[in-house]
């Protein structure tokens, strides 16, 4: 899925969230990080952010499919699983069908923007600044130290995602990212009246 989708920062984004430009070693590590931050932010998000086309088999639930992306900015076609044609009509990424009772329908539609919205821009770019800027006893596996020098005593414990200094989400990033996930609304569900004698 990473070749499929442009990361959702550039280095740029990540050298404002360090504060500094980056150094040699981090221009070398820098796409890959972004690549692997943004495709970990949209497996949260559930969402790819970018604009793409896809073709998905979806479950029509009381004549109503929720198509997964947002914004929809185009509804190339609606078919059933026999590639007849389907009536629709769409309300944001809302189809719902008409004149059919099929349960499954095949829809290919567009989707996306060219922009990034701003927050998940930075929020990439951060998590891929934080690895870059972990303590170095973090990157090299310690969950904890103590140090004494005379009557001074340092003592800490390191978040556990920062252990390791792998590119990974915080769990203030995975929120951000969840804040972005589908709203998952219920339908409207059809119950037979009372079964009346004659």
């Amino acid at each position: 899925m990473v070749d499929d989708y442009k990361p959702l920062a550039v280095s740029t984004d990540v050298e404002t969230s360090l504060g500094r430009s980056l150094t040699s070693s981090e221009a070398r590590r820098v796409d890959d990080a972004l690549a692997k931050a943004s495709e970990l932010f949209r497996m949260e998000a559930q969402r790819t952010f970018t604009a793409g086309r896809r073709v998905n088999r979806l479950r029509a639930q009381s004549g109503e499919v929720r198509l997964r992306e947002t914004p929809v900015t185009d509804v190339h076609s609606v078919t059933d699983d026999d590639g007849r044609p389907i009536r629709y009509t769409r309300f944001a990424s809302v189809l719902t069908l008409t004149d059919t009772t099929v349960a499954f329908v095949r829809i290919d539609y567009s989707y996306g923007d060219d922009v990034v919205p701003e927050i998940v821009r930075t929020t990439v770019a951060a998590a891929v600044a934080a690895a870059f800027d972990v303590d170095d006893r973090a990157r090299a596996g310690m969950t904890q130290f103590q140090e004494t020098a005379g009557p001074l005593n340092e003592g800490g414990t390191f978040a556990s995602w920062a252990v390791g200094g792998q590119v990974t989400l915080s769990p203030a990033d995975i929120a951000v990212a969840r804040s972005f996930r589908p709203v998952k609304l219920g339908g409207t569900h059809t119950q037979r009246g009372p079964a009346w004698r004659c």
